[in-house]
């Protein structure tokens, strides 16, 4: 059954029992007492207007689906960007220890020629202390020869000196006290070269080993014959004065 309250037309079922029924007719009835005057509107269009329209079904959401997509995509470059950096990483991390192996061996090769350089410096340095003792020496020995020239000339009664002896004397003594003093040169120049290759070798620069080697050799030699110079000068001065 359709009964029109207040201009809206409401569908009772007949298995409602008049109790329920009583209340809404008498809430019905007053407001129809109240509306003046009541009518039924001859307009259907603003009758079908005054209906309720028919809600439309929910549309199904698609959000979650979408951040799942975007989540997905964010991970996948993430794990890229990571192996592209993990790798680039890798590629740095073996080119800097190819640099320190590389700086490694030089840093070696320079440890030796320093501590080769460091040998000849040493060596140089005791002979140098060596010729110069000899030089001392020889010297101390002209001083005292002089000394007994001198004695030897103010007593002419007790020795008596050939002129020719005292002059092969000289030049023998003249020599020696020259070719010492020359080695003595000599092996400063050596110091200051291998002092010179030492502080190459420390700064990284190359340095001509073998030609430092020779030069070493040359000054031992020509020492070597200086000190031999001065032996046989002072081996005529002991003769002179025994004989």
């Amino acid at each position: 059954m359709t009964a029109v309250v207040g201009g809206t037309r409401r569908r009772w079922h007949h298995q409602r029992d008049a109790s329920t029924v009583a209340p809404h007719l008498a809430r019905g009835g007053s407001r129809l007492v109240n509306q003046e005057p009541w009518a039924v509107p001859s307009d259907p269009a603003s009758l079908s207007s005054s209906t309720p329209a028919s809600t439309p079904p929910p549309r199904r959401r698609r959000w979650p689906a979408v951040v799942l997509v975007v989540l997905l995509l964010l991970a996948t470059v993430g794990a890229i960007t990571a192996t592209v950096v993990a790798v680039d990483q890798r590629d740095v991390a073996a080119q800097w220890e190819e640099r320190a192996l590389a700086l490694e061996a030089q840093r070696d090769a320079i440890d030796e020629q320093r501590a080769e350089v460091s040998d000849h410096l040493d060596v140089t340095r005791d002979a140098l202390v060596t010729s110069e003792r000899d030089v001392e020496e020889l010297e101390d020995r002209v001083r005292s020869l002089a000394d007994e020239k001198a004695r030897a000339e103010d007593t002419a009664t007790t020795v008596q000196v050939e002129r020719d002896v005292f002059i092969e004397l000289s030049e023998l003594i003249s020599d020696a006290t020259g070719a010492l003093d020359s080695c003595v040169t000599q092996l400063l120049d050596l110091q200051s070269a291998s002092v010179e290759a030492f502080n190459r070798a420390n700064a990284g620069q190359d340095v001509d080993i073998d030609a430092l080697n020779a030069r070493t050799g040359e000054v031992t030699r020509f020492c070597n014959q200086a000190r031999t110079a001065a032996a046989t000068a002072e081996a005529a001065a002991d003769r002179l004065l025994r004989s």
